[in-house]
Parts: C-alpha cells; structure tokens; sequence
C-alpha cells in the first residue's frame, strides 16, 4: 500500500525506489487507559520529490492556506536540512520525517535558486481517517520492549454485543497503516474490509511510523515487529465487545507471509493470506530481480546474463547475512547492481531480511488448522500466482478443503487490475479490482457466520 505518509507521504514499493506521496501527521485519543498521550503525527501540507541526484528534497507542492505556505516555503524549493538534520539519503529523511509531531515547530533549510533561507512553521496535527459507518478508535498499545503503538479499531456503529475480529498485518514497507488517502488503492481495499464485514478489525501502526514510539521503523527488525501483533492480540482479548473465538488473521504482501507466526499459539478462527510469498526470501528476491529486467525491456538472454551477477550478490547478503556495503565492498565486481541504500533495502535494514530469511514459512503454514483464503493476483509481478498455488497445494494435500485459492485476473501486487503483465508493472492503464475485493469479504463473512 502505501506510504509512509506526512502530507508528506513515503511509499516504498518493491519498484527499486521510493515513491513520495502526501502523509499527515494528528493528537490522539487512547481508548486504552494509559498516560500520557501519544503525540499525534504532523499534517505538513506539503509534497517533496526526492532527489536521487543530490542532497535534499525539492518542494512539488505547497497545500493552499498551510502553514507551510504562510511561511513562505513555495514550489520548487530544495530543503536541504529538516530540523538542522541534512538529507543525504531516502533512509535520513524518512527517520527525520517520521519524528515531527503536529503543533512542533519544524525548521527548513531551503535554497531557492542561488539563496539559502530558513523557514520556520508549526504544522497542525493530522486528523484521523472518519467512515460514515464505523466507529474509530485510536487506541495504544504496549509491546514487551514498553514502546507504546498507535492502533486504529474500526466497529459498526448500530453493532451490539460481542462481535468477530480482524487483525490486520501489514506489508513490509514503512507505510503507515492509516486509511486516509481514499485514492490509494489498499486504502480502498482495507476500508471495505473494515465497513462489510460486519467485524471489529484493528491494524498496527508499525514502530516508528505516525503515532508510535520505538525504534524508527528504518531501524527496526522483524522480532520487534512481531511482538506489536503480539500485543494487539492480547489487547483484543481485553474488550468486552470481541468474541476471540471469532479471531480472523489477514495479512498483505508480507504480512500475508507472517500471519502464520502471529497467530501461533492462539485460537484462529481463519487466516486470510493476500498477495503474498512463501517460497524463502533468499528465492523470492532471485525470481523477483528476473522478472523486474525482464518486465522492464531487457531480453531474456541479457536478463540471465545479468542474473549471475544478483544471484551472487543475494546469496551473499541473505544466506551469508551481510550488509549490501559489505558484500559491494567484498566483491567490487558487484557494485553496480545495487540500486538500494548501503544497509537498506526498500526502507528496511539488512538485518530485518536476515531475520526473514531465516523462517522456513511453509513449515510454518504446514501447523496451521483453521480454514485459509489465499488472494494471488494474475499479474503480481511482486509475490506471485505462483507461490499462492504452492501454498494451496501444501495446505490441501494436508487436510482436502482447508484452504481456498481466490486469483485475481488481471491482478498486480496493489489491488488493481490490468490488461497485461507489462501495463502491470509500468501501473498502466489500471482500476481497482473491487470484484477479487468483493470475493474476499464475502468469504470472510461467511466464515464468521
């Protein structure tokens, strides 16, 4: 899905880049009675576009009436330090942008043609995602290390007694988890889960992103992350309102991948497991690098030719769990296939994919008892049919009629349905694939019956 958002808003996709969309940043309202309240993230009115050539960010818009523009920050501007923190890569400025909180004054170091100037403004908190149906909730939660994680808790409003339960875990990226930006097409997805379903559902924000404390999520591993499920189980367990025994786990893009390990060791009414890998993540991201050269324009013959070379490198960074600067710095001959940050990889650190390539998922759906959806789109060029028919083929050889296979035709990896493989990965000419949606909630809601 998604961004990392802030009215300026990160979304790093498996595209080999990220992408920058509009975040917004809010003072929350704990329905979990904790002290004190978490500081709501910013709403900064404006739209950057990274640079990949230089330092800084350049300004692409400034929303009509923000403080942003009261300040005199203007299109085209190229802020070169947030908060006396200077931008030299993605990775600073997702780190230093996920730190601003609404109503803190935020310091711009911008250079507009040959003049360096400081703008200084305090943008308002964001406001919170509203449904004309459902209640919303932000709510805390604390995971084992004490970080305290903002949680959004969607009800039916006429609802009364104890109702069903989804818990959401999201993708891989350092998108936050709120459903504000109604153009997004996971946004459109999560909403109508939330608003058909007739179910409670909470999703977590990740540590680091909007509201939450903890590690920045550029920091963060796999294990702390975990553990925030961990606690947003047991805080479901808490409510009055819930009947646990009516728990669904759903899961995306990787999150689809851990539901399995979030749901060890608790009664699981279902798992819906949507767009999603299960091969190791060592295979994945060796099939992945194929087909991004050869969906891009490469031959099939020039595509084998450059995989010797990313085949060595994955191996090298996964199985021999070593940085990317580390392996570029081993084997020089590998330098210029990598097209990410020194320790990084799409927003994460390396040591978060260390830690993924260390489960065995197959062996840990093979434990799994309750019924499974599996979603796999057509033409997810991402996490593919592929690996979804494996799973199904695991899981019905191992109990006939446990899991159920939903393709999306025409499918991508974002919910949005294309022509063909190729208007897929250029995202041409694509609309929202309400029909695979709408298949998926309605064997939700049959589940929960």
């Amino acid at each position: 899905m998604a961004g990392v958002d802030i009215t300026f808003g990160l979304q790093i996709f498996m595209r080999m880049k990220i992408r920058f969309l509009v975040m917004a940043f809010s003072l929350a309202a704990s329905a979990v009675a904790q002290t004190p309240e978490l500081k709501r993230k910013a709403d900064l009115g404006v739209r950057f576009e990274k640079l990949h050539d230089a330092p800084g960010v350049r300004v692409t818009q400034v929303m009509a009436g923000s403080p942003a523009e009261k300040a005199g920050l203007q299109a085209g501007d190229y802020v070169i330090q947030v908060n006396g923190v200077s931008l030299p890569d993605e990775y600073t400025l997702l780190k230093t942008i996920q730190k601003i909180k609404g109503v803190e004054t935020v310091r711009l170091l911008v250079r507009r043609g040959d003049n360096l100037r400081t703008i200084s403004f305090a943008p308002p908190p964001a406001a919170f995602e509203t449904y004309n149906n459902l209640i919303v909730e932000p709510v805390i939660i604390t995971n084992d290390f004490g970080d305290r994680l903002r949680a959004f808790v969607t009800k039916p409003k006429q609802a009364t007694g104890r109702l069903p339960a989804i818990l959401f875990v999201s993708w891989l990226s350092c998108s936050t988890i709120e459903s504000t930006d109604l153009s997004d097409s996971w946004t459109k997805m999560l909403r109508e889960v939330a608003e058909k379903t007739g179910a409670v559902m909470l999703r977590l924000e990740k540590p680091g992103i909007g509201d939450s404390e903890g590690p920045a999520c550029a920091d963060c591993d796999l294990a702390t992350e975990l553990n925030g499920y961990q606690a947003a189980i047991r805080y479901l367990k808490s409510r009055n309102d819930i009947d646990t025994t009516r728990l669904i786990i759903f899961g995306g893009s990787l999150g689809g991948t851990l539901t399995p390990i979030v749901g060890r060791d608790h009664p699981v009414k279902a798992y819906v497991s949507a767009v999603s890998v299960y091969k190791s993540w060592l295979e994945h991201m060796i099939e992945l690098e194929r087909r991004r050269l050869y969906l891009s324009g490469k031959t099939q013959s020039e595509t084998t030719d450059l995989m010797q070379g990313y085949i060595e490198f994955h191996t090298t960074y996964l199985a021999g769990k070593k940085k990317p600067a580390q392996v570029m710095q081993e084997k020089p001959h590998l330098k210029e296939l990598w097209y990410d940050e020194p320790a990084h990889q799409y927003g994460r650190p390396a040591k978060f994919y260390h830690q993924v390539q260390s489960q065995n998922f197959m062996k840990h759906w093979s434990e799994v008892k309750a019924p499974v959806l599996v979603v796999a789109g057509e033409f997810d060029w991402i996490m593919t049919l592929d690996d979804g028919k494996l799973l199904t083929e695991l899981l019905n050889q191992k109990s006939p009629g446990q899991v159920t296979f939903l393709e999306g035709k025409g499918m991508d990896h974002h919910w949005m349905k294309y022509n063909n493989p190729v208007d897929a990965f250029n995202e041409k000419n694509g609309m929202y694939d309400a029909e695979t949606v709408g298949k998926m909630i309605e064997w939700i809601r049959a589940v929960l019956k």
